[in-house]
């Protein structure tokens, strides 16, 4: 049986965090952010490590593979605040 969160805690971040956050939770899996946020302040806060990454090839290759991914969500969205446009500045 599922313990029923009760307690808040809160905190203030920039609108860029909050994008790196938004596209972090999403390459992780995480149902939502408040789920992505729980698990890493946990971990952090235990001395695990979130994501935990062993030092074998495998686990460089997924934290590679995930930091590929927030790169590719980064450029997407700084693609749509420019309108769309190629890599001649013609609009797309």
């Amino acid at each position: 049986m599922q313990k029923i969160r009760s307690r808040l805690v809160n905190f203030r971040v920039t609108d860029e965090e909050l994008e790196q956050l938004k596209a972090a939770a999403s390459v992780q899996g995480s149902r939502c952010l408040s789920e992505f946020a729980r698990l890493v302040m946990l971990g952090t806060a235990t001395g695990a490590q979130f994501p935990a990454v062993s030092e074998s090839l495998n686990g460089k290759l997924s934290l590679f593979d995930r930091r590929l991914n927030v790169l590719e969500a980064n450029v997407a969205r700084l693609v749509d605040a420019l309108g769309g446009r190629d890599n001649n500045g013609h609009q797309a």
